[in-house]
């Protein structure tokens, strides 16, 4: 890393997650990160639990950090069907300083927190979103006093958003143990194409040299809005270009051709790192059209604001926009308005002086969200739980 991060007393410290690396999904990824940079450090060893996909019992390594992936029988509703899970944790828990819990993840809020708690352990839940779907807060409404027990044994919270802050139900009977602390982007990963590199890039993604680009990137799943952004692009002398695999991609690719915009839609599917860093620099514009609070920040955003990108984002009551400003780094419009997001993303592509302000404020106001600043400020909230002890 470019930055020094700070250092301060050995520390052990559990990260408790609902799946890891492999697997992929954005906390996964945000939890890898975290993890694998704090483990950098000499002075604090970093272990992890979690479930498996499928399977039974496993203790392995990944990228030189432990990791214990529980027996699961599968998933209901997005949560791994694990139901040793409380008691591993609750046993693993004493031989740490800190367990540090991300959720939206139910399994541990069944474990006995009052018995860790009294063993000296330090309990951080790091609040990546709430949980919004009706099914999965009705179950999770049936255990809603050991959400309250396990939101009452933290000691701190972290928040990944002041938007989430405000607007969590969850979150406001706790207010005074909350921490905001971003998500956070490696700007040493960030490159750019050459001259040859980007004409190459063209010519593989078929945009011609005067074609303005529209990038979007995640999975396709309802939340993320894109039948919006589809339509919104019908009348826009502009191509889009979608990155991502999900369940919604055969609906995609119907309205696609039910539309004509064969020629102006590309659903490129899953794509490598080197690739998107390509798609990246191709591109004029990001548009992250969600639709739902599911969206609690957007991670997406930071990888386009650091390759220098305007983005059009959502007015959701998350994390969304703020992290790319409307009018500074870009425009913010209301969830599922296709006419919107057709005029936001018009205005930019037709401004040459807007857009180059846009791109010039976004590579600034990313350098907020850097790894080692945000892991810094982790850092100092594990150095004060302990002193607190």
């Amino acid at each position: 890393m470019a930055e020094q991060i700070t250092r301060g007393p050995r520390l052990r410290i559990l990260h408790v997650s609902k799946l890891y690396a492999p697997c992929i999904g954005g906390i996964e990824t945000v939890v890898k990160d975290i993890v694998e940079d704090l483990q950098l450090l000499p002075d604090l060893d970093c272990e992890v639990l979690v479930c498996r996909d499928r399977g039974s019992r496993t203790i392995s390594r990944v990228n030189g950090v432990k990791v214990t992936r529980v027996e699961s029988a599968g998933r209901f509703l997005s949560t791994p069907i694990a139901p040793r899970f409380p008691l591993q944790l609750r046993t693993m828990a004493g031989e740490f300083d800190i367990v540090h819990v991300h959720v939206p993840f139910p399994l541990p809020i069944l474990c006995d927190w009052s018995a860790i708690r009294s063993r000296g352990v330090r309990l951080i839940i790091h609040y990546h979103s709430d949980i919004i779907r009706p099914v999965q807060r009705a179950l999770l409404g049936s255990v809603g006093a050991f959400e309250r027990r396990f939101m009452e044994s933290a000691d701190r919270i972290i928040v990944t958003s002041e938007g989430l802050l405000k607007n969590s139900q969850t979150l406001a009977p706790y207010q005074d143990k909350c921490d905001v602390v971003p998500l956070a982007i490696d700007l040493t990963r960030t490159g750019q194409l050459s001259a040859a590199e980007l004409a190459e890039a063209r010519t593989c993604y078929g945009v011609g040299v005067s074609d303005r680009v529209i990038l979007f990137a995640g999975r396709l799943v309802y939340y993320k809005g894109l039948p919006y952004l589809i339509e919104a692009v019908r009348n826009l002398d502009a191509k889009l270009l979608i990155v991502g695999e999900g369940p919604l991609r055969a609906s995609l690719e119907k309205q696609i051709r039910d539309s004509n915009l064969g020629g102006r839609v590309r659903l490129l599917g899953r794509v490598t790192d080197s690739e998107l860093t390509r798609l990246y620099s191709l591109a004029d514009l990001f548009v992250l059209p969600s639709t739902e609070p599911s969206e609690a920040f957007g991670i997406v955003q930071l990888e386009a604001m650091a390759h220098g990108l305007p983005v059009v984002n959502t007015n959701l009551p998350s994390g969304v926009p703020s992290v790319s400003l409307d009018g500074v780094t870009g425009l913010t419009v209301a969830p599922a308005d296709s006419s919107a997001l057709r005029s936001a993303i018009s205005a930019i592509l037709t401004d040459d002086s807007l857009r180059e302000r846009f791109s010039a404020n976004a590579q600034q106001r990313v350098l907020l969200f850097s790894r080692p600043a945000v892991l810094n400020r982790i850092r100092a909230i594990y150095d004060e739980l302990v002193l607190q002890r």
